[in-house]
């Protein structure tokens, strides 16, 4: 990835002042009525508690929007990172809380509360809750972290850098997976390679290396379904024309090859090509078949036969799916629409009483659809901004419900130039 994109990323946390966790958020509904009370919190899951099923969850198709960078999904509840913090969400009821039981700790000192995990990447896998990290601490390593559910016990299980990888400045900006006893990642942002879990980094195999002499910026994500892995790498060339390949993992670089490749779309001299627009490119692979909304419609590639089939023209240009249903997010519309997997629809959700409680609302993200519920991130008050609200939509009753104790629903704008907040905030 280009180098300055990274440097961006990293600036946006700085004027965040994500130093410091929020007060947890008063009860906000869409009527705009408010409670105060938040007596009915749950209490972070026990140590022991939760599934040894997971590691990579297709199901929650998680879409990583800046301020919810990570999420995944245990049994009865979600995971979610913000500003470096981790919350714990019931599913059930939407009620949140910070993971940390220390009943000592102040949650400033990032080198003992619990909560802390400043990563791109959650899952839970093997009854653990497992993370990234490249501070200081790990001497600026990509290194695979895990927990136990209830936030206690964080211990690292693996550098995945060489000395070799550490060449030059990197950020990590890709989220591994862990599947079948294995870990994918990126070392290097031009190459990709994996490991057994636990392994030693001089052991990591190189399954793909990226030519990026021609390229302006690129960006990748795994995938398993079945008993295939995959990597999907996005790339913008020199002309600004934008493309997606995908590419089926096998146990070396001569077994990994090219099975998909998208239209490449030129931009138009008028437009403004940015890292950030072509980071929502959406797709989704169950059973053998990858479903894309793209060049304004939602299509489904088989990827034994090769055979691609538009299903609908659609408006919109986000969505989230799962192994049923595609829920697509417009913002014109301010409306998700659930389509099948056949491309027929099935409902619309008007989202206006979001905007009827909000009148500050500049931006919205999809952040993740899990069953038939959708949860949508809004920015209030400026691009990205550190101020938001999440929102949890039952595409079945369209029921619309703000969380009530997300940590950035009640904070208040830095004083820092908005300009400059915006800037540093591109990536």
């Amino acid at each position: 990835m280009k180098k300055i994109l990274s440097l961006c990323f990293c600036l946006a946390l700085l004027l965040s002042g994500c130093q410091h966790p929020p007060g947890p958020a008063a009860s906000t509904d869409t009527s705009g009525g408010r409670d105060t009370g938040l007596s009915d919190a749950p209490s972070p899951p026990p140590a022991g508690g939760g599934s040894s099923e997971g590691g990579f969850q297709k199901e929650m198709n998680v879409n990583h929007p800046f301020r919810l960078s990570a999420a995944c999904k245990s049994d009865g509840g979600y995971y979610l990172q913000n500003e470096g913090y981790i919350y714990y969400m019931e599913a059930a009821t939407g009620r949140m809380v910070l993971l940390c039981g220390k009943p000592e700790c102040t949650h400033r000192d990032h080198t003992t509360c619990n909560a802390w995990a400043n990563t791109k990447f959650l899952t839970f896998y093997d009854g653990k809750l497992w993370y990234t990290n490249m501070d200081a601490m790990h001497g600026s390593r990509l290194t695979l972290c895990a927990m136990d559910p209830d936030g206690s016990n964080h211990r690292d299980v693996q550098a995945l850098m060489t000395p070799q990888d550490m060449q030059g400045w990197y950020a990590a900006i890709c989220a591994p997976m862990l599947w079948n006893g294995e870990v994918f990642f990126v070392p290097r942002d031009d190459r990709v390679c994996k490991n057994r879990i636990g392994g030693d980094p001089k052991d990591n195999v190189t399954l793909l290396e990226l030519d990026t002499s021609h390229l302006l910026e690129w960006d990748w994500n795994f995938w398993a379904d079945g008993d295939d892995a995959y990597v999907m790498c996005r790339t913008v060339d020199e002309d600004g024309a934008s493309e997606a390949v995908l590419y089926l993992l096998g146990d070396s670089a001569e077994e990994t090859r090219a099975l998909w490749r998208s239209s490449r779309i030129v931009p138009r001299s008028d437009e403004i090509v940015s890292y950030a627009s072509g980071n929502k490119f959406s797709f989704y692979i169950a059973g053998g078949h990858l479903y894309t909304l793209a060049d304004g419609g939602f299509w489904d590639a088989d990827l034994k036969s090769g055979g691609e089939t538009k299903l609908a023209d659609v408006p919109g240009s986000q969505a989230l799916f799962t192994d049923s249903e595609m829920f697509l997010y417009s913002a014109g519309d301010r409306s998700v629409t659930v389509y099948g997997l056949d491309g027929g629809q099935k409902r619309q959700i008007s989202l206006s009483p979001i905007f009827a409680v909000y009148d500050d609302i500049t931006s919205c993200d999809p952040v993740f659809a899990d069953g038939d519920v959708f949860y949508l991130l809004c920015y209030r008050g400026g691009y990205l901004s550190v101020v938001s609200s999440l929102f949890q939509i039952d595409t079945a009753s369209g029921e619309i419900r703000e969380l009530p104790d997300w940590p950035a629903a009640d904070r208040e704008l830095p004083s820092q130039d908005q300009e400059e907040i915006v800037a540093g905030a591109e990536y």
